[in-house]
């Protein structure tokens, strides 16, 4: 699969993930609303699952393209860089567009929304922090496809082990 198909993949997973934990957030951080601690955890929470979920897939793409003979250092920075341009334009809106109701940044605040605990914290620097998350997820798909190899090792290593062991057990058995 090309760049661009991986891509927009990848903005499919953020858009679905996004949707999905800005319903799950209403009532997750609306349990316990003055605590504090219980706000971050459930907020921290919900940026690991999106993380680990980005990881899992552009792991998954990285061992595809290995199997295939097409792994390629910065692809994972590539796709993470072309699924972070539906961002971009929304944080460039939101900066531009001063309006009483500006529904760019409202629009940006539901597609980054596992960071909506970040943003209700420093709600004085929105939409400028915005670009924080924006920033790491070209960095972690990139890092993600480069930890593909090691990975698909370990699993190679695992079978080998296994191989091994029923090969030694069946000595015995004999």
């Amino acid at each position: 699969m090309g760049v661009g198909k991986l891509s927009l993949k990848l903005i499919g997973t953020h858009a679905i993930i996004s949707i999905v934990e800005f319903f799950l957030m209403i009532p997750l951080m609306g349990l316990w609303q003055d605590n504090e601690i219980y706000q971050w955890i459930v907020g921290l929470l919900l940026i690991f699952i999106l993380w680990f979920i980005i990881y899992s897939d552009i792991v998954y793409i990285s061992q595809k393209d290995i199997k295939r003979d097409l792994f390629w250092k910065p692809k994972g920075f590539l796709i993470g860089l072309l699924a972070s341009i539906p961002a971009l334009i929304l944080y460039i809106l939101a900066i531009i567009i001063e309006a009483k109701i500006d529904y760019s940044e409202i629009a940006l605040r539901i597609w980054l929304a596992p960071y909506t605990k970040f943003f209700m914290t420093f709600k004085d620097k929105m939409p400028y922090i915005a670009i924080i998350p924006i920033i790491i997820l070209p960095i972690l798909s990139g890092l993600s496809y480069l930890d593909g190899p090691r990975r698909r090792n370990r699993i190679l290593d695992a079978i080998k082990e296994s191989d091994a062991k029923r090969a030694e057990k069946s000595k015995v058995d004999r």
